[in-house]
């Protein structure tokens, strides 16, 4: 009956045992493992829940299904089977069920289970990151929210406002350049050429006293 029970667990996630507790199958998720380039597909832990919880009518009709018995014998088979599991574990002994773990006798008086360990049921699947270097995604600047695009737009302008900054004091330094060369090309390049060329004549100004005799 171990193998039947055991197929009841892995369908139904669920099995209830009268005097030992209740077997869950209870699922991990799956994880990304990038440095193999794959996801780990989930597995599952079998755990046993200390509660009273009994099987209920589907699980005596599947189970007489699968021992070819009828419901009333399904009943009394599987408590008969309930009953000796719990008195061999109350008197000392360790029970190895196949595939799920085994069961006996803690230092409390209670039941002890230790899981038989991983249960996968898929297969990992291959899995490669994409990188995606002109997908558009959102970003928050601020209280404000702005696409990645607008963004790059956004810092490429300031870039380049900041790159252009030489272009006016370039162009006034050429300038300048190109008067001195046609200031001098037409004046000379002696000192007396930037000073004022023209002849100076004094003015005779009238007299603004008058002598008296």
């Amino acid at each position: 009956m171990y193998a039947e029970l055991y197929s009841y667990l892995i369908l139904n996630k669920s099995l209830p045992v009268p005097g030992i507790g209740t077997f869950l199958l209870q699922r991990h998720p799956a994880v990304a493992d990038f440095p193999n380039k794959s996801i780990v597909a989930p597995y599952y832990e079998i755990i046993l829940a200390n509660n009273k919880m009994t099987p209920s009518v589907i699980f005596f009709k599947w189970l007489s299904q699968h021992l070819s018995l009828s419901n009333h014998e399904a009943v009394t088979k599987f408590n008969d089977f309930a009953f000796d599991l719990k008195q061999q574990v109350i008197a000392g002994a360790t029970i190895n069920w196949s595939d799920i773990g085994t069961i006996s006798k803690g230092l409390d008086g209670g039941i002890k289970f230790i899981s038989q360990g991983k249960i996968i049921l898929e297969e990992p699947v291959f899995a490669d990151k994409i990188i995606r270097e002109k997908s558009e995604h959102f970003v928050r600047v601020g209280e404000e929210e702005k696409t990645s695009q607008e963004m790059t737009v956004l810092l490429n302008k300031e870039e380049e406002k900041k790159s252009n900054w030489w272009v006016l004091p370039l162009v006034i330094g050429i300038l300048s350049i190109i008067f001195l060369g046609w200031f001098f090309s037409e004046n000379g390049v002696a000192i007396s050429s930037t000073a004022n060329s023209k002849k100076l004549i004094p003015i005779d100004s009238s007299s603004t006293y008058k002598i008296i005799p």
